[in-house]
C-alpha cells in the first residue's frame, strides 16, 4: 500500500534536513558566541577553519585574543615552534578587518635573548591594532628562560597612548623602561612587571596620563647600578599620588641602599608592599581599610590618622639591618610610633620580628579598642628569650581588652618551657579575664604534637565564651590521634565546636 501523499512529504523533507549544515548557517554573531564559550583560546577556535568556506576566517573575528605558547624544556626546534606562533599572533591580530576587540591576552614561556627580535615585531602588531579597534583590555605574560641572562626590550609607545583601555597588565620579565608620553584617559586597572626607574618622576608623570586609575600592581626596580647605563644614574625616592586610586601593590627588587616610598591619596582603600632592601614608607591615605607591609623597613610614617583601617597584616623586620645597640632602640622607636598609629585596626596580623621591635622600644602599648581578631605568625628566633617573648605579649593582650578571635599560625615549641608541665607563654601572657571573653580560636599547621595539645587544652578549659576551635592540619599528618585526645578535654563552654580542617579538607565536629 503506497504512503499518504503528508507521509511522503514528511519522509522527504528528513532526508534533505540531512545534508543540510543549519550550524554554518546561523549569524556571524551567534557562531562567535559559540566559539568564545567553547574554545579555551584562539588556537583552539582556528582549529573550527577545517570545517568548511564558512568557517575558514572565522576566528580571526573573535572579540577577545587569547594566545599562550608553552613549549617542553628539552624541545629541539623551539626556536620554530616559536617564530610560528609569533607569525600565527601577527595574523590573528592584523587580519581582523576593523572587527572589535575587546581584550588581548598574550602568555609566552621560554622566552630568551634569541626571541626578542620576534617579540618587538609582535609588540609592534599589537600597537597597531590599538589604531583600528576598540580594545579595553591588554595582558602580556612573559615567562624567562631560566638560563636566559637579564636584558630589555622596547615596548611600542602607541600602547600607552590608547583611548579606550580599560585594563593593562604588562608582565614581561624582562626590563623597560616607561615612555615619556602616557595618555590613558579610561584605564582603571595597571599592573606592571620589571620596568626600571629611571627617575623619580616617571611614575608620577606616568598617573597624570591615567585620570581614572582605581588599580595599580607594580613591580620594580631602581636603575642605580653603573651596569645598567653607559652614565649612572641612582633613584632612591618613589611617589605615588592620586585622588582616585583605589588599591595600590608595590613589589620592590634589587634595592641596596636606602629607598623612600610616599604614598598619597585619600581614596586608597587597599594598600601592599612586598619589600626587598632598606625602606622607608611614608603613608597619606586617611581612608585606608586594609594594609600589608612585607619585608624589611627602616622607618613607616602615618601622615594621618587611619581612621577606617579594618585590617593590617604585618610581616616585617625594623631590626634586619640594625648592627649597633643604639640603632637597634632608635628603629624600635620607630616601630612603636608606627604601631601607634593603628590603632583603629579591627583586625591584625604580625610576625615575631615586629614583637621584638615593640619589646626593644621598652613603651606601653596603646589601647586598641576596636581590635578583635589577632593573628600571630612565629618564625624560629632562639636568641630572643622566652621570658622577653613573656612579656610583649602580655602587654599585648593587656592592649586588646575587646579581642574575640585569636589565630596562630603555628604553635611553635620555642613559646613552651622546658619543665615537665609544658607551660606556654600563653599562659603567662594571656589575662584570664580576656580568655574567658574569646570566642574563636585558629591554630595552623597543626600535628597533634604534645605542645599544640596542652594549649588546645588550656583555652578550651577557660574559654567560657569559646564558640569555635578550628585546628588546620598539617601536610600529611593524620589528626586522628590529638581528636580523640581533644574530646577527652573538659570544654568551659558547652557550645563550643570543634573542626579539624586537613588538606584533603575532611573535618570532624563535636
Amino acid at each position: 500500500m503506497a504512503d499518504p501523499p503528508d507521509k511522503k512529504v514528511l519522509k522527504a523533507t528528513q532526508e534533505d534536513d540531512g545534508n543540510v549544515d543549519r550550524l554554518s548557517a546561523l549569524p556571524d554573531c551567534v557562531l562567535l558566541y559559540i566559539l568564545s564559550r567553547f574554545c579555551f583560546c584562539t588556537e583552539s577556535a582556528a582549529a573550527t577553519s577545517v570545517l568548511s568556506k564558512r568557517w575558514r576566517n572565522l576566528f580571526v573575528l573573535l572579540p577577545e585574543i587569547n594566545l599562550y605558547f608553552f613549549a617542553d624544556e628539552d624541545v629541539s626546534d623551539r626556536d620554530r615552534l616559536y617564530s610560528d606562533f609569533i607569525n600565527f599572533t601577527n595574523r590573528v591580530i592584523r587580519q581582523r578587518n576593523e572587527a572589535p576587540i575587546r581584550r588581548i591576552r598574550l602568555v609566552l614561556s621560554h622566552f630568551s635573548e634569541r626571541h626578542r627580535m620576534l617579540f618587538e615585531w609582535l609588540l609592534i602588531s599589537v600597537a597597531a591594532a590599538f589604531s583600528l579597534s576598540i580594545i579595553q583590555e591588554l595582558e602580556i605574560l612573559i615567562v624567562i628562560d631560566r638560563t636566559t641572562k637579564p636584558l630589555s626590550i622596547s615596548v611600542p609607545p602607541e600602547i600607552f597612548t590608547c583611548k579606550t583601555l580599560v585594563s593593562l597588565s604588562l608582565k614581561l620579565g624582562v626590563y623597560w623602561t616607561v615612555p615619556d608620553l602616557v595618555c590613558l584617559p579610561n584605564l582603571k586597572v595597571l599592573g606592571l612587571d620589571m620596568f626600571k626607574l629611571v627617575d623619580e618622576a616617571c611614575i608620577g608623570k606616568f598617573l597624570q596620563g591615567c585620570p581614572l586609575l582605581e588599580q595599580l600592581e607594580l613591580s620594580m626596580r631602581p636603575f642605580n647600578h653603573e651596569r645598567d647605563a653607559d652614565e649612572h644614574i641612582e633613584v632612591n625616592f618613589f611617589k605615588i599620588s592620586s585622588p582616585v586610586l583605589k588599591r595600590v601593590i608595590l613589589c620592590f627588587q634589587g634595592v641596596e641602599s636606602e629607598f623612600t616610598t610616599v604614598v598619597e591619596s585619600n581614596s586608597l582603600e587597599h594598600l601592599s608592599f612586598l619589600l626587598d632592601g632598606q625602606h622607608k614608607v611614608a603613608i597619606d591615605a586617611p581612608n585606608l581599610r586594609s594594609l600589608k607591609l612585607d619585608g624589611d623597613l627602616l622607618e613607616v610614617d602615618i601622615i594621618q590618622n587611619l581612621i577606617s583601617l579594618d585590617n593590617a597584616l604585618l610581616e616585617i623586620d625594623f631590626l634586619c639591618h640594625m648592627r649597633t645597640r643604639s640603632a637597634i632602640i632608635s628603629c624600635s622607636e620607630r616601630a612603636f610610633k608606627f604601631f601607634r598609629g593603628l590603632q583603629n585596626v579591627k583586625s591584625i596580623s604580625f610576625s615575631e620580628s615586629f614583637l621584638i621591635a615593640l619589646y626593644f622600644s621598652q613603651r606601653v602599648l596603646p589601647t586598641f579598642r576596636n581590635l578583635i581578631k589577632l593573628q600571630l605568625d612565629p618564625f624560629d628566633c632562639p636568641a630572643f628569650p622566652r621570658e622577653c617573648m613573656s612579656s610583649i605579649l602580655s602587654s599585648l593582650f593587656e592592649s586588646s581588652p575587646n579581642l574575640e578571635v585569636l589565630i596562630f599560625s603555628e604553635v611553635s615549641k620555642n613559646y613552651f618551657s622546658k619543665d615537665e608541665e609544658l607551660n606556654s607563654v600563653f599562659h603567662e601572657a594571656l589575662p584570664l579575664v580576656l580568655v574567658e571573653c574569646l570566642k574563636e580560636i585558629e591554630i595552623g599547621n597543626f600535628k597533634g604534637e604534645e605542645h599544640e595539645l596542652k594549649l588546645v587544652e588550656f583555652f578550651l578549659e577557660s574559654g567560657k565564651s569559646l564558640k569555635k576551635m578550628t585546628l588546620f592540619g598539617h601536610a600529611g599528618v593524620s589528626l586522628s590521634k590529638g581528636l580523640d585526645r581533644i574530646l577527652s578535654f573538659k570544654k568551659c563552654s558547652d557550645d563550643c565546636q570543634i573542626v579539624s580542617k586537613a588538606p584533603w579538607n575532611w573535618f570532624f565536629r563535636s
